[in-house]
């Protein structure tokens, strides 16, 4: 195997995305894996929050993942309060899925609430 340069690595497209069918909505959205420094943002605002919860933890989730096929994000932080309105049973599908594709699990989410 070829040991990859800096330059290459910084390069690499590796934010694959996840199409999901939404039939509820009529369509499809995409979901992209977070980039490790987004990650770590959205674990560090979790541990800050441990007593209380952070609000709309779901829906600010789903706002960093959610997508159009070039990557774009289709909300913005502004935008989460109105997403939050959607239906829990379709937010939840998306959150499943969207977890699973940025290898986060319920255990994750255990252990951020632990720290």
């Amino acid at each position: 195997m070829t040991a990859l340069t800096k330059d290459q690595i910084l390069a690499a497209d590796d934010l694959d995305l996840l199409e999901i069918e939404v039939p509820e909505w009529g369509g499809s959205v995409f979901c992209r894996v977070m980039s490790v420094g987004e990650r770590d943002a959205y674990e560090r605002e979790w541990i800050g929050k441990k007593e209380t919860g952070v609000e709309n933890f779901r829906t600010k989730f789903l706002q960093k993942v959610l997508c159009a096929k070039d990557g774009t994000l289709l909300f913005t932080s502004e935008e989460v309060a109105g997403l939050a309105k959607k239906s829990a049973r379709v937010m939840a599908r998306l959150w499943d899925k969207a977890m699973k594709h940025n290898h986060l699990m319920a255990d994750d989410v255990e252990e951020l609430a632990k720290n």
